[in-house]
C-alpha cells in the first residue's frame, strides 16, 4: 500500500515539475528551435521561385514574421504573423543594424531580447472591483534570427525571422488548477486502491501463517482464500504435503521406538536370564547357554550400530573410503555368513555368478548394502524360504538383483518403502527383522556413490531390490 502510494506521489511530482515548474524553459527551448529550423529551411530555398509560398507556410504554421532583403537592403518576401512583430516595426536603420550583423556573424545568429509594454498610468487597483489582474503584467521575450544567404549567381539576400514567446501566466494558472484537482483525485483513489490490493493480497497470506502455525501441532488445514494467487495456492500445497510427511513421520518414529524397545528387550531379558541361571545354578555354565548369550549380545551389537550408521548418513558426516574390489567375492563371502541361518531354518540363498566383476566403491558400505537387502529379502521370502542374487553386466555397469519369493510389496507401499522408519504392515521373523531403517541406509548409501538403485515389485509375485555400479578392472599389485 506504501509502495503504490509513494509511486502515485512521484507521478504526481513529476508532473507538477514538467508541467508548471518547467513549462516556460520548455517552451523557450522548443520556440527557438522552431525558429532555427525555420530559418535553415528558407536558406536551402533561397533560389527557389515559390520561395513566398513556403514562407507564408513556415509563419502561418509557426507564428513567425519572416522578412527577406535583397542586397541593398530592400524586403522582397514579408510575411507578418503577430502584431509586435519588432521586424515589420522597425525602420530602415533598424533593419540596417540587423543587416550589419549578419554580415559581421557571417552564419546564422539568433538572439532574445526584451520587449518592455508601456506602461499605463491610469490603471490602478484601488479603482476597480472584483479579482483584477495586477499592473505589472510582465515583459514579453522576443527571438531574432539573422542570415545572409549567397545565392548561385553571387547575389545576396538577408534573412530575418522574428517570433514572440508569450507570457505562459495564463496557461500555468489552468494547468495549476486542473493539475491540483487531479492529484486530490488520484491520491484518493490511489489510496482506495491500495487498499484494497493489500488487503486482497495480504488476506490470504495472512490465512496461510495462521494455519502454518498448526504445523506445530501435526496438522495443516488449506485455507479458503488461498487459491487466489498461484505462489500462495503453491505454498498452500507445499505445507499440506509437510504436513502430511510430518504426521507420517512422526507415526513412523512412535513404530521405531515400539519396535526397537521390542527389539532390546527379548535379547536383554534373554542374557539376562541365561547369566542368572548359570551363576545360581550349578552345571549350567555350558557352551550352548554362553552362546546364547553371544549371539543375543551380537543382536543388540548389530542394532546399535545401525541406528549410528544412520545418524550419521542423515548428517553426512559418513565418509566414504572407495577402491577397487571383487563385487562378486563380497556377495559371495556375505552369503556365506548365513550357513548357520540355513542350516537352523532351512532358508535357501542362490547365487551363481557368470564371471567375476569388480567395482570402484566404498566396499564396508557396499557390503552394508547387501547385508540390509539380503536381510529384507530372508525377512519377507515366501513359504520356500527361497531368496535369489543375480549379478549382470550391461554397458559397462555391475547389476546386483535380490529376488524374494515372498507376497509382495502393495503399489500405495512402494513409494514409501525407502523413507526412514517405514517397516511393512506384515509380521516378521524375528531372527532377521530390523529396526526399519535398513533400506534408508541403502538408500543413503548408494545415493551417496551415485549409483543407480530401485525395487521392482507384484503382489504375489514377490520383490526385487537392485542397484548398479560402473565396473572397473582390478588394479596391478
Amino acid at each position: 500500500m506504501l509502495y503504490l502510494a509513494l509511486f502515485v506521489v512521484l507521478v504526481i511530482g513529476l508532473l507538477w515539475l514538467f508541467q508548471i515548474v518547467l513549462l516556460d524553459d520548455f517552451y523557450r527551448y522548443f520556440k527557438t528551435q522552431m525558429v532555427s529550423s525555420s530559418g535553415d529551411i528558407l536558406a536551402q530555398n533561397m533560389d527557389n521561385p515559390d520561395l513566398d509560398a513556403l514562407a507564408n507556410q513556415l509563419s502561418n504554421r509557426n507564428s513567425i514574421c519572416v522578412l527577406i532583403l535583397d542586397a541593398d537592403q530592400q524586403p522582397l518576401i514579408s510575411c507578418e504573423a503577430s502584431i509586435s512583430c519588432v521586424l515589420h516595426k522597425a525602420n530602415a536603420q533598424t533593419l540596417a543594424f540587423f543587416c550589419q550583423q549578419a554580415d559581421e556573424e557571417n552564419a546564422p545568429h539568433l538572439r532574445l531580447f526584451t520587449l518592455e509594454h508601456p506602461r499605463n498610468d491610469r490603471y490602478a487597483i484601488d479603482r476597480f472591483s472584483g479579482r483584477v489582474p495586477p499592473k505589472e503584467i510582465g515583459a514579453q521575450t522576443s527571438l531574432l534570427y539573422t542570415q545572409k544567404v549567397t545565392l548561385a549567381d553571387g547575389s545576396a539576400r538577408y534573412l530575418l525571422l522574428n517570433a514572440v514567446i508569450t507570457p505562459l501566466d495564463a496557461t500555468v494558472s489552468t494547468l495549476r488548477s486542473q493539475l491540483l484537482l487531479i492529484t486530490v483525485l488520484v491520491l484518493l483513489l490511489a489510496l482506495a486502491l491500495a487498499a484494497i490490493i493489500s488487503r486482497h493480497v495480504s488476506r490470504p497470506i495472512i490465512e496461510t501463517n495462521q494455519a502454518a502455525k498448526a504445523l506445530a501441532r501435526g496438522r495443516y488445514e488449506k485455507p479458503a482464500n488461498g487459491d487466489h494467487y498461484r505462489e500462495i495456492s503453491e505454498l498452500n500445497d507445499t505445507l499440506v504435503k509437510a504436513a502430511e510427511e510430518l504426521s507420517q513421520v512422526e507415526h513412523l518414529q512412535q513404530e521405531l521406538i515400539a519396535n526397537i524397545s521390542h527389539d532390546l528387550r527379548t535379547p536383554l531379558t534373554m542374557i539376562g536370564g541365561y547369566a542368572e541361571v548359570m551363576r545360581d545354578i550349578p552345571g549350567e555354565n555350558s557352551p550352548e547357554n554362553m552362546q546364547i548369550i553371544i549371539d543375543e549380545t551380537s543382536r543388540l551389537s548389530s542394532l546399535v550400530t545401525e541406528l549410528l550408521d544412520f545418524s550419521k548418513l542423515q548428517a553426512g558426516t559418513l565418509k566414504m573410503e572407495p577402491c577397487v574390489f571383487s563385487l562378486t567375492q563380497a556377495v559371495s563371502a556375505i552369503l556365506g555368513r548365513y550357513n548357520k541361518l540355513k542350516e537352523q531354518e532351512g532358508y535357501q540363498i542362490l547365487f551363481e555368478p557368470s564371471e567375476d566383476c569388480c567395482v570402484y566403491a566404498d566396499e564396508g558400505r557396499i557390503g552394508q548394502v547387501l547385508y540390509n537387502l539380503i536381510n529384507n529379502a530372508l525377512t519377507y521370502t515366501g513359504e520356500d524360504k527361497t531368496v535369489t542374487v543375480t549379478q549382470s553386466v550391461t554397458d559397462g555397469q555391475v547389476r546386483i538383483a535380490i529376488h524374494d519369493s515372498g507376497k509382495g510389496i502393495p503399489a500405495e507401499e512402494l513409494p514409501l518403502i525407502w523413507n526412514r522408519y517405514y517397516r511393512a504392515k506384515e509380521n516378521h521373523k524375528r531372527a532377521i527383522q530390523g529396526s526399519g531403517l535398513g533400506l534408508s541406509i541403502v538408500r543413503s548409501i548408494l545415493e551417496a556413490h551415485g549409483a543407480p538403485y530401485g525395487v521392482d515389485s507384484r503382489e504375489g509375485d514377490g520383490t526385487t531390490f537392485w542397484f548398479t555400479l560402473p565396473r572397473r578392472e582390478r588394479e596391478n599389485g
